[in-house]
């Protein structure tokens, strides 16, 4: 990982009410442009309205034009920049260098939930990650995590699984697993995974029947009072 990271060389030019900062490299142009807010009169600061951001690719040009790979607004700089940190660390092969100036933006991503992690701790380590399936079901994959550019691969012996992030549920580390079921270790039908269960769906039960056969997912439930009767309120979650 990055030991310090290092400031981006932006270039800052302001004309007619525009401000512009732009990261000029042999490979891509980064570019923050502000615009000011209408009416608004301040002598001691400029008030803006909004920050658009965009990424354009020197390397594959379009018709002899930098090429935009990605674009957007945000509401403050430090947004627009954070951005475009992320999409330049996942973008370009690290070889080049730039993941000194992204840092951890680099393995930053927004998940299915509306949660947005950095997944860095989890490079290399045995993890579950649940992720969505078609029709609405959850589906867990078990391997060794890692990323690439946009997407994570979870490799295991059954072969290496590439996941859209913004599919994924939640992601787990083995050893967090670990500890969850060694204090339930009591309950004989405990998967090891999630709040999931190896038995049938009974009455009385808050789960529902989990995407393999013969298990029940209590993800999202209360508490079960048939599997999960002396579990710590901080384990439901």
């Amino acid at each position: 990982m990055i030991d310090e990271l290092q400031p981006i060389p932006w270039r800052y030019t302001d004309s007619g009410g525009v401000l512009q900062w732009a990261w000029v490299t042999d490979h891509f142009i980064a570019r923050i442009v502000g615009h000011e807010a209408s009416g608004e009169i301040d002598v001691d600061r400029r008030v803006m309205r909004n920050y658009r951001w965009e990424l354009a690719d020197l390397i594959q040009r379009n018709q002899d034009l930098p090429r935009v790979i990605v674009e957007g607004a945000s509401r403050t700089w430090e947004d627009a920049e954070e951005r475009i940190k992320e999409n330049v660390g996942k973008a370009y092969d690290p070889r080049l260098g730039y993941r000194a100036f992204c840092g951890s933006s680099t393995f930053t991503f927004d998940l299915a939930s509306g949660e947005r992690i950095d997944v860095s701790s989890f490079l290399g380590t045995i993890c579950n990650v649940t992720v969505l399936v078609p029709g609405g079901g959850e589906r867990v994959v078990s391997g060794e995590f890692d990323v690439r550019n946009y997407r994570w691969i979870v490799s295991s012996r059954d072969g290496s699984f590439e996941v859209v992030p913004e599919h994924v549920v939640r992601i787990t580390n083995r050893s967090e697993t670990a500890d969850r079921a060694a204090e339930i270790a009591y309950s004989p039908t405990y998967s090891g995974i999630g709040r999931i269960y190896r038995e049938e769906y009974r009455a009385g039960c808050t789960g529902k029947p989990g995407f393999e056969a013969g298990t029940v997912d209590h993800a999202g439930a209360e508490r079960c009072p048939i599997h999960e009767r002396g579990i710590s309120e901080h384990l439901l979650k």
